[in-house]
């Protein structure tokens, strides 16, 4: 199931060191102050649509949803005042800008190390679902075209730090509990099933190959099964007030269960898809196993 992302991104492939010349972390972290500033006219989303912003992609439960304004891509330009991409998650019922993005494009074996903050604060899209979900191929599709990502978390803080992909804070976010100084990725993804993270699962499982129409109810109800046991730890976890310690292991157990059981009933390709999402994607292609 491919997304309007890398088809967009075939139009604006240029030399990385046109973009921007080379510059440190610190330089981008320059850059990442001032969009936090310029991007809360985009609060409302009305304004990010009158400005030509486009929901692309699915709901990610670690990263919200993903709004692309062709123009500024189509440039190629990194533009604090008008990010490439926003972030938003609906929290209560309403959209919340949690974020901006910036996208840069490369061609063949290449890589944008002219970038500001490169490599620690990019990653690499295929433009997969399954990309997203750990799985996504990296053997240049799209005749050797690469589509580079950087995150900006200017409004949710991030445990992982500011630039890291993926946001495990905001499951918590959406089940409005407050989120512990660490969250690791399996009690996030545990957590998600609880505020729509369950339905993307299925949804990636389908993209996968995996839940088909024969197996869909078995792999339905492990789902289900699991979200029952989420959800009784947000109950908990409510009650108290407070996410603790000992709900945090709950919600890794849960996750590390429910991974077992649909190994178990699907096979090894599971591990492969739901592997942690962007784990290899800020290494260079020479570092990458």
């Amino acid at each position: 199931m491919r997304r309007p992302l890398v088809a967009l991104a075939l139009a604006v492939i240029q030399p990385a060191t046109n973009m921007l010349g080379a510059q440190s972390l610190a330089s981008f972290d320059s850059i990442a102050a001032r969009a936090a500033i310029e991007s809360a006219r985009f609060a409302d989303r009305r304004v990010a649509v009158a400005d030509g912003y486009r929901r692309v992609g699915t709901d990610f439960p670690g990263m919200g949803e993903h709004w692309l304004n062709p123009d500024v891509m189509m440039r190629g330009a990194i533009d604090a005042a008008r990010p490439t991409l926003l972030i938003y998650a609906t929290m209560n019922g309403k959209p919340t800008l949690l974020g901006v993005g910036f996208v840069a494009v490369t061609r063949g074996d290449s890589e944008p190390t002219s970038l500001p903050g490169w490599p620690t604060a990019w990653h690499e899209h295929s433009g997969l679902l399954s990309d997203e979900s750990g799985a996504g191929r990296h053997d240049t599709p799209h005749g050797g075209t690469h589509v580079w990502v950087s995150h900006v978390w200017t409004e949710l803080e991030n445990p992982d730090g500011r630039y890291a992909p993926d946001n495990w804070a905001l499951p918590f976010a959406r089940a409005g509990l407050r989120a512990p100084a660490v969250v690791d990725a399996d009690a996030g993804r545990a957590l998600s099933l609880a505020v729509g993270g369950d339905e993307y699962l299925r949804a990636v499982l389908a993209d996968g190959g995996l839940r088909t129409t024969d197996n869909a109810d078995r792999i339905d109800r492990l789902i289900v099964l699991a979200r029952r046991a989420v959800d009784s730890v947000v109950a908990s976890a409510r009650a108290a007030g407070e996410i603790r310690g000992s709900d945090v292991a709950l919600l890794r157990e849960r996750w590390r269960s429910l991974h077992a059981r649909l190994g178990a009933e699907l096979g090894p390709a599971v591990d492969t898809l739901l592997a942690t999402p962007h784990a290899r994607h800020a290494m260079p292609h020479g570092d990458r196993p």
